[in-house]
C-alpha cells in the first residue's frame, strides 16, 4: 500500500500523465490515507514487517527528532502525515488520524515515537516565523488536530506525562499577544480545536484525583479548572458559531463531571449572563427598569426588551443551559431562572442594521433546551416549580402549571415562529413535552396531533390551519396565539406578506371563539393600535389589516351567533379610527420616510371591511357595525383619495377594493359627484402631481371598480354617467398615453366594464388597437404588456358572452390567434391561455385536443402544430401567419427551430389546393408590410425556409415560385439600397420563356419603372416570343438603370 501510494504520489512527467491514469486527485489520497490509517490496527509490531534505520527529517516549522530504532514503514509513513497535515482540504482529516494511529500503537510508544511527534508539535506551536501571515493557517490547524487527536483517542496513563506542557501551550496561545498567536487564533477552526484540547485534559484531570503521581509531576486541577471555564464562557460570544457550538458543549461536558456545588455555580454563571442588558419596557408607560429592579417591583405590566443584549453571547448561552439540561447537570433547585431563560430565548429577536433576524439560532437553541428539560426531569420536579418565580410569565397565565406554560409557548413558536427551522424544532418539543409527561397537558394527545412537524413546515399553513385546529383545544392556547400575533411573530415582522398573513390569521382566530373572540380581538387590536408612536408604522400596518380581517371575518359568522344584545361593544364608534388616522399626521401618507404605502394599503383595507358590514350595505341582514355619519364618511372619503395616489400595485388594489364597497354605503348624488371629481383628476393635463408618475392608476382601477353602480344588471343604454366613465378609460388606451397607463386602463375596463356585460364599438376599436402595440423603447417590447392585457380582456369579454357578433371574432378573436403563435413567450402563453377557452369560436368542439398547461410547452413543435391547424379557415389564416412568422422567422433558436419543424409538418402533409392559400397569404403578408420590418423581414425568411424545405416546389404548375420570386423583387425595389439588384432581377425575367412569368415581371416593373421606361413597358405585347422582345427588354434595361443611377 505504501509503495502504491508513493509511486501514483510521486510527481510524473507529461508522458507518463497520459499513458497512465494520470496524478492522484485529492479523493483518492483521502482514501488511501484513511485505508493505510485502518492497516495500523494491525495486532503485531511494525519491526517485524520492516527493517532500517532513522534519519532526522524536517517537517513544518520544526524538525522532527525520531527516536532510533523506529521501524522502516514508520519512517516512511510519517513524512506522509506532515506533509498532509498542513493541508486545507479533507486530506488533513486522514493523515491526522493515520499520525494518531501510528503514534498511539503500543510498539510505537515503547521506542518513545509519542514523545517525540508531542515534542515537535508543541516546538512547531511556538515556533516564530520571520512572516508569520505568510504562513499557512493549516499549518497551525493541523498541528493542534494531532494533538486534539492524541489527547482524545490515549489512554489516560499514557497522555498524563504530557498534559500540563501541552496546556501550558495551548494556553499561552490564547493569552499572549503575540504576531504567531494572534495568526493561529484568527481562525474559528483553530479556535475550536483550541477548546477541545482543553476540554479533553480537563476532563482526563477531573477524573483522576486531584493530585496525581503516577506520572511523577503535580498537578493543579483546580487552577487548571478556573482558567478552562473562564475561557470557554468568554467564547460563548464568539462571532462563529462553530466555536459557540464547541464551547457551549464542552462547558456541560466538565460540569457534569464536577461536584453538584460546583456545577450549580456555572449554571448560575450562565444565568447571570443571560440576565445582563436585559431591560423590562413598561407596556402602559414605556418606562423600561433593569432586571433587578423588575423581580423587585414586578406588576404583570411589564415586557422584556432584549434590544440591548449580545445574540451572539445570547445563543451561546442557551446552547450551554440546553447542554446542561441535555445532561441533567443543572439542579432541580434552579429550574425557575433556567425556564424563565429558556422563556426568553423562545421569544427572542432583534433586527440587524438593514432589517433582518438575527435571532433566529437563539430560539433554537431554546427549543433544544425545551426539549431537553422535557426529557430528563421527571413531572414531579417540574411541577414543583413556582410559577409566579418566573419573571417572563404573564401575570395572567400565573395560574397555570409549569408544564401548560411551556406547551402554550411552544404552540406560539410551533405555529407563528418565521423560521421553518424553530417550527419543527417546536413542534419536537412539544411531541417530547407530551410524551414524557403524560395527562399534564390541556388535551395533549390532540395537540400533538394538530401541532405535527410536517403540517407546521410551511408557515402559511401553520399560521391559518395548524394555529386555529391548536387554539380550538383550549383557552389558554387561544389566548397565547392571539398574544403572539400582537407581537413581533404576528403584526410586527419585518416583512409586508408575514403581516398579511398574520392579521388574516388574527380574523380567524378571533372568529373561533364566536362573539367573544371577536370582542376581545377587537379591544387587544384597538388597545395597542392607541398606544402606538409615530414611527412604528410596520407595527400600525399590521394592526390596521388585524381590525379589517376581524371585522370580515365578524361579518361573515351565521345570523344564530349574533349577540343578543347588539353590536359587540368594541364595535361601538369604529368609523372614528380613520379620524385619529389621518388627524394623526398627512405625513404618514405622503413622506417616503415613514413607507405611506403601508398606511395606505391597511386603511384602505379598513375602509373596505367598516363598509361590507354597515346596515346600509347589508339590508335586512344582522350587522355588528352601525352606520357612519356624513363626516365619517367624508373623512373615509379623504383617507381613500390620499391612497388612489399612491402608485404601488397593492395599494391601487386595495384602494379601488375600497371604493367599491365605500361606494355601497354612499347615495347616488355622492357617487356621481366622486366619480365625476375622479375623472376631472384624470383629465387635468396640468396636474403636474398625476403626469408621468403612475399615480393615476388608482383612479383608474377606482372608476372600473364603481362602474356597476351607474350601469346596473339588465340596462341595455348607458347612464350619462357611466358612459363618461368608459370614455374616460378608453382614451385612457390611445398610442399617446405611457405604456404603464395603458396597462392600467385595460385592467380598468376588463375588471369593472367587461364584466358588466359592456362592450361598444369603441370599445372594439380599442381592444384591437391594443392586440397590435408593438412599441418599442430602451427596456425592449414594451408594447407586449399592453397585449398580455388586451388578451386577458377578450378572455373577460368572451366568458361574458360579449364576442358573438362578426365584428367582434374578425376584429378581436383571430388576433389571439396570431398572438397565440408570436415569438414572446409570456404573450404566447397568455393568447394561447385564452385561445383554449374560445376554442369553439373556430371549430365544433369547446376545447382543443392537447391542452398545454406550461409556458415552455408553448414553444414546442406539437403546440405550434395544433394552432396551424386553424389555418384552414379562410378568416383566420392571415392574422394566424401574421404572429407565426416572428417565431418562424426572427425568434431564438429553440423557438424558431420548434415552428419551422412544425410549420414544415403541417405543410408537408397540405395538398396543392390548400398549400396555395397559404403560399399566397404568405406573400399577401410581405406585400402590405414591406416597409414594416417586423414583418417583413421574417416574412422572407420563412419562404426561403419553404423553398429550402422544397415546399413551395410543389407549386410549380402554378407557378408561384417565380410569381412569389417577382412580387418579392417588386417590393425590394422600394428600398433605395437595394433598388438597382432587384430592377436587374425584375428585368431579366421579362426574357423567361413562360409568357404569364414574363407578364408578372411587366406588371411590377410598371409600379417602379421612370416615364420612359413606363412607356416601353405598357406598349409591348408580352406574350410575344421572346426573341422579339430582346431588343425592348434592352432598351428598358438601359433606362432603368440609367434612372437608378441618377
Amino acid at each position: 500500500m505504501l509503495n502504491a501510494f508513493q509511486t501514483w504520489n510521486a510527481p510524473m512527467d507529461l508522458d507518463s500523465a497520459l499513458t497512465d491514469h494520470g496524478p492522484m486527485i485529492w479523493e483518492e489520497r483521502y482514501i488511501m490515507l484513511l485505508w493505510l490509517s485502518h492497516l495500523m490496527l494491525t495486532p503485531f509490531d511494525l519491526a517485524s514487517i520492516s527493517t532500517g534505520t532513522c534519519q532526522n527529517m524536517s517537517a513544518g516549522p520544526s524538525p522532527i527528532n525520531l527516536p532510533p530504532h523506529l521501524p522502516l514503514i514508520a519512517q516512511r509513513i510519517i513524512p506522509i502525515c506532515t506533509r498532509y497535515l498542513v493541508s486545507a482540504s479533507k486530506e488533513r482529516e486522514a493523515a491526522r488520524v493515520l499520525l494518531v494511529r501510528l503514534t498511539l500503537r503500543p510498539d510505537m510508544r515503547r521506542v518513545g515515537l509519542l514523545g517525540a511527534l508531542i515534542t515537535w508539535a508543541i516546538s512547531s506551536l511556538e515556533v516564530e516565523s520571520d512572516d508569520t501571515s505568510l504562513m499557512s493557517i493549516y499549518v497551525h490547524i493541523g498541528t493542534l488536530s494531532f494533538l486534539a487527536g492524541i489527547i482524545v483517542s490515549a489512554e489516560k496513563g499514557t497522555i498524563a506525562p504530557f498534559q500540563k506542557s501541552i496546556f501550558e501551550s495551548v494556553q499561552r496561545m490564547n493569552a499572549e499577544q503575540t504576531a504567531l498567536s494572534k495568526h493561529v487564533v484568527s481562525s474559528a477552526l483553530a479556535r475550536k480545536i483550541i477548546i477541545k484540547i482543553m476540554r479533553a485534559i480537563t476532563v482526563t484531570l477531573l477524573q483522576a484525583d486531584s493530585r496525581s503521581s503516577s506520572s511523577g509531576v503535580l498537578i493543579e486541577i483546580s487552577d487548571i479548572l478556573e482558567d478552562v471555564i473562564n475561557h470557554l464562557l468568554a467564547s460563548l460570544a464568539d462571532k462563529d458559531t462553530p466555536v459557540r457550538y464547541a464551547a457551549s458543549k464542552a462547558l456541560s461536558i466538565i460540569a457534569i463531571k464536577l461536584e453538584p456545588v460546583m456545577t450549580a455555580e456555572i449554571v448560575e454563571a450562565v444565568i447571570g449572563s443571560l440576565e445582563e442588558n436585559v431591560l423590562w419596557e413598561n407596556a402602559i408607560s414605556g418606562q423600561t427598569i433593569g432586571s433587578a429592579e423588575a423581580h423587585e417591583n414586578y406588576t404583570g405590566v411589564f415586557k422584556r426588551n432584549l434590544v440591548a443584549v449580545n445574540p451572539l453571547r445570547w445563543h451561546g448561552l442557551v446552547l450551554t443551559l440546553s447542554h446542561l439540561l441535555f445532561r441533567r447537570s443543572a439542579p432541580p433547585h434552579q429550574l425557575p431562572s433556567i425556564l424563565n431563560a429558556m422563556l426568553l430565548a423562545l421569544s427572542f429577536e432583534q433586527r440587524s442594521s438593514v432589517g433582518s433576524s438575527v435571532g433566529t439560532n437563539v430560539r433554537d437553541a431554546a427549543c433544544f433546551g425545551i426539549w431537553s428539560l422535557a426529557r430528563r426531569y421527571t413531572t414531579q420536579e417540574l411541577l414543583a416549580v413556582d410559577v409566579t418565580s418566573v419573571l417572563a410569565v404573564n401575570k395572567r397565565d400565573q395560574s397555570l402549571s409549569v408544564l401548560q406554560l411551556l406547551a402554550n409557548e411552544i404552540v406560539v413558536a410551533a405555529t407563528l415562529d418565521s423560521s421553518g427551522n424553530i417550527r419543527r424544532g417546536a413542534s419536537a418539543a412539544l411531541q417530547e413535552l407530551v410524551g414524557r409527561h403524560p395527562d399534564m397537558i390541556e388535551n395533549g394527545i390532540s395537540l400533538v396531533q394538530v401541532v405535527d412537524y410536517h403540517a407546521v413546515a410551511l408557515r402559511s399553513r401553520a399560521m391559518q390551519g395548524v394555529a386555529i385546529g391548536a387554539s380550538r383545544l383550549g383557552y389558554s392556547y387561544w389566548q397565547a396565539l392571539a398574544d403572539g400575533l400582537l407581537h413581533w411573530r404576528g403584526i410586527g415582522s419585518p416583512d409586508a406578506a408575514s403581516r398579511r398573513l398574520a392579521a388574516n390569521t388574527n380574523g380567524l382566530l378571533a372568529a373561533s371563539r364566536g362573539v367573544e373572540g371577536i370582542e376581545k380581538g377587537t379591544s387587544a387590536v384597538l388597545s395597542q393600535l392607541r398606544r402606538l408612536q409615530s414611527h412604528q408604522v410596520e407595527e400600525r400596518h399590521g394592526l390596521l389589516l388585524s381590525l379589517a380581517a376581524i371585522i370580515h371575518k365578524a361579518q361573515q359568522m351565521p345570523n344564530q351567533q349574533a349577540p343578543i344584545s347588539g353590536m359587540p361593544k368594541s364595535f361601538v364608534g369604529l368609523w372614528n379610527v380613520f379620524k385619529e388616522v389621518s388627524e394623526s399626521s398627512q405625513v404618514d401618507f405622503i413622506s417616503s420616510i415613514v413607507r405611506p404605502e403601508l398606511t395606505t394599503e391597511a386603511v384602505c383595507n379598513l375602509v373596505s371591511a367598516l363598509a361590507t358590514a354597515s346596515p346600509t350595505a347589508n339590508s335586512g341582514k344582522f350587522c355588528m357595525i352601525d352606520s357612519p355619519s356624513a363626516a365619517e364618511v367624508s373623512t373615509c372619503t379623504a383617507v381613500l383619495e390620499s391612497s388612489l395616489m399612491r402608485a404601488e400595485n397593492t395599494v391601487i388594489m386595495a384602494a379601488s377594493n375600497a371604493a367599491n364597497d365605500l361606494f355601497s354605503v354612499l347615495g347616488d348624488e355622492a357617487r356621481i359627484a366622486l366619480a365625476r371629481k375622479w375623472m376631472v383628476a384624470l383629465t387635468m393635463e396640468q396636474s403636474s402631481q398625476l403626469r408621468g408618475s403612475g399615480r393615476e392608476h388608482g383612479f383608474v382601477a377606482a372608476l372600473g371598480s364603481v362602474f356597476h353602480y351607474f350601469h346596473p344588471a339588465g340596462s341595455k343604454a348607458l347612464s350619462p354617467i357611466a358612459q363618461a366613465i368608459a370614455d374616460t378609460l378608453i382614451s385612457r388606451t390611445g398610442h399617446n398615453i405611457e405604456i404603464e397607463s395603458r396597462v392600467a386602463a385595460i385592467k380598468s375596463l376588463s375588471s369593472g366594464i367587461l364584466t358588466s356585460k359592456v362592450m361598444t364599438k369603441s370599445m372594439i376599436e380599442a381592444l384591437e388597437a391594443c392586440l397590435d402595440d408593438y412599441t418599442t423603447d430602451r427596456r425592449g417590447d414594451v408594447g407586449s404588456l399592453v397585449r398580455v392585457e388586451a388578451v386577458d380582456a377578450i378572455g373577460v369579454a368572451w366568458r361574458h358572452g360579449l364576442l358573438a357578433d362578426t365584428e367582434s371574432r374578425d376584429g378581436l378573436i383571430t388576433k389571439v390567434c396570431g398572438l397565440a403563435v408570436e415569438k414572446l413567450d409570456k404573450v404566447r402563453f397568455r393568447a394561447w391561455t385564452c385561445l383554449q377557452e374560445i376554442w369553439s369560436a373556430f371549430v365544433a368542439v369547446e376545447s382543443p385536443p392537447i391542452h398545454f398547461s406550461d409556458i415552455a410547452h408553448t414553444s414546442t413543435p406539437a403546440y405550434f402544430l395544433q394552432v396551424l391547424s386553424l389555418s384552414s379557415i379562410s378568416w383566420v389564416i392571415t392574422p394566424l401567419l401574421e404572429g407565426y412568422i416572428t417565431s418562424a422567422g426572427a425568434g431564438s433558436e429553440s423557438l424558431l427551430r420548434s415552428s419551422r419543424l412544425a410549420l414544415e409538418a403541417h405543410a408537408s402533409n397540405l395538398p396543392t389546393t390548400a398549400l396555395l392559400p397559404l403560399a399566397k397569404s404568405l406573400l399577401n403578408i410581405i406585400q402590405s408590410h414591406i416597409a414594416n420590418d417586423r414583418l417583413a423581414i421574417p416574412g422572407m425568411e420563412v419562404i426561403a425556409f419553404l423553398f429550402d424545405a422544397s415546399i413551395l416546389q410543389r407549386l410549380e404548375r402554378e407557378d408561384f415560385p417565380l410569381q412569389a420570386a417577382i412580387k418579392n423583387y417588386a417590393n425590394l425595389a422600394s428600398i433605395a439600397s437595394l433598388k438597382e439588384a432587384a430592377l436587374t432581377k425584375l428585368t431579366a425575367m421579362l426574357s423567361h420563356p413562360f409568357p404569364n412569368i414574363r407578364n408578372a415581371a411587366a406588371d411590377a416593373l410598371l409600379l417602379v419603372s421612370p416615364p420612359a421606361a413606363f412607356r416601353e413597358l405598357k406598349s409591348k405585347d408580352w406574350s410575344q416570343p421572346p426573341k422579339e422582345l430582346k431588343s425592348n427588354v434592352n432598351e428598358i434595361r438601359l433606362n432603368l438603370l440609367r434612372e437608378s443611377v441618377d
